[in-house]
């Protein structure tokens, strides 16, 4: 059999993807984290919410469901990404040897891992929903008319539960995957050989390794141990695309660049203020800018850009004022073929002005000093390319820069009273959706 390497790049990807889908399950299904997202600082409110982390208790507050199912299953998921990256362990199947048991141990450590970057990571719920930063009442929604002090229960949602359940239950978990797998799926496909259904029920009662597979863009009845190299040290043909098709960075040759630059003009709508519009006015700046990209894996790249717009904002306020320097720095996928590519990226960064207000102008008071300002911005853009060769290509991209701004008024100061105490900022923040594009020539190396 060849030798496989660990694969740490996918296993990371993976994992941030599944973080990526309980976030927005969390977005779509909680309106109160999409209000402290849109308008509180999100350093600010995410320290905050960790000082006031409670280890001294177990319950966080959460029902049974969430605490007990909800969290061990996710804890299976995690355990199932990182066996499904391990050249060894993928192939085990549920037995009394050693080999299988370290290999489930591994999982429960990167389980251990993932679940505590889930609840106090950058990414996780301290972070994305500010969990620790505020109380409410238990199982009675807000206003609470039924408050009694010193009777009813209030939390601020934190606690031991979670990170110990989602590793441990969620290694019993995928143990139980395990066990149904191989004693009721092969069972049933053995007197259903290749019939669609039986492959629907081996998926049904492995949800959580399904959910794994997904986020490596397997079917959900995908066992790796029916795919493994044989002992002759030769790999089972990969299927063909027919269509030429390639994830973003996968090489047609060996000798493929893996760098790319883009020196392009770039064009944004931004709100500035000049001596004919002195409220935010929108218009289109343009400026020169220069793109960075390179190949992490078949699926992703790092992606960047800088652009500079001269003079944007001829007059100074508390949001824009001179010169703005825009950077971003994130990811792209998509597809290429040897003609075009189709891609989409998502870059984190800032657009910073050098003669804005330093805070905001308040009457009777003196004029703010003047100096530089930054603003947290994410680009969201989609580009296309036409290929001339293997090292140039025409590009345009279209993009979307949400700003968020600090505005002038603030919250009323204070931790308030219980049941609904609260830590976070009192600050507001606003967010503006700016639509620009960019064009230019692609070089390759």
């Amino acid at each position: 059999m060849r030798d496989e390497r660990y694969a740490y790049g996918k296993l990371v990807w993976e994992s941030l993807a599944f973080t990526g889908a309980e976030n927005l399950y969390r977005l779509s299904t909680d309106p109160y984290m999409r209000h402290l997202i849109a308008d509180g600082p999100y350093w600010h409110n995410y320290i905050a919410s960790l000082r006031q982390w409670n280890m001294r208790r177990w319950n966080d507050g959460d029902d049974f469901l969430v605490d007990y199912i909800g969290h061990p299953m996710q804890g299976g998921v995690s355990g199932f990404i990182e066996i499904q990256n391990s050249p060894r362990d993928k192939y085990l199947r549920l037995s009394g040897s050693r080999e299988y048991w370290r290999s489930r141990l591994h999982a429960m450590l990167w389980s251990t891992v993932f679940s505590t970057q889930q609840k106090i990571g950058p990414l996780g719920e301290a972070a994305l929903g500010s969990a620790g930063g505020y109380t409410y009442a238990l199982h009675c929604p807000a206003p609470c008319k039924s408050y009694v002090p010193g009777v009813t229960k209030y939390t601020n949602n934190t606690g031991w539960t979670d990170l110990i359940t989602t590793p441990t239950i969620g290694t019993l978990w995928t143990v139980f995957e395990d066990f149904l797998d191989k004693e009721v799926s092969d069972r049933l496909e053995d007197h259903l050989p290749g019939v669609v259904p039986a492959k629907i029920i081996r998926g049904s009662l492995n949800p959580t390794r399904t959910v794994a597979n997904l986020m490596r863009g397997k079917n959900p009845w995908y066992r790796d141990y029916r795919h493994r190299p044989d002992m002759a040290g030769t790999a089972a043909p990969l299927p063909s695309t027919g269509s030429g098709a390639r994830f973003s960075g996968e090489s047609p040759t060996p000798a493929d660049a893996r760098f790319e630059l883009f020196p392009h003009l770039d064009a944004i709508s931004l709100p500035v203020n000049t001596p004919a519009c002195k409220a935010a006015c929108r218009r289109l700046q343009y400026g020169p800018g220069i793109g960075f990209s390179s190949r992490l894996t078949h699926f992703v790249d790092f992606d960047s850009d800088v652009s500079m717009h001269s003079d944007a904002s001829p007059l100074p306020s508390d949001r824009a004022g001179g010169s703005a320097i825009i950077g971003t720095f994130g990811f792209r996928s998509g597809i290429r073929t040897e003609r075009f590519a189709l891609r989409a990226s998502i870059r984190p960064g800032f657009v910073s002005y050098d003669k804005a207000y330093e805070w905001s102008p308040v009457a009777g008071k003196p004029t703010p000093k003047v100096g530089r300002i930054t603003h947290f911005t994410t680009a969201l853009a989609v580009s296309t390319d036409l290929n001339f060769g293997r090292h140039t290509a025409a590009r345009f991209v279209v993009l979307n820069l949400p700003v968020r701004y600090r505005e002038a008024r603030t919250r009323a100061p204070g931790v308030g009273k219980p049941p609904y105490l609260n830590w976070l900022s009192h600050e507001i923040f606003a967010t503006n959706e700016n639509w620009g594009f960019q064009t230019g020539l692609v070089m390759r190396f």
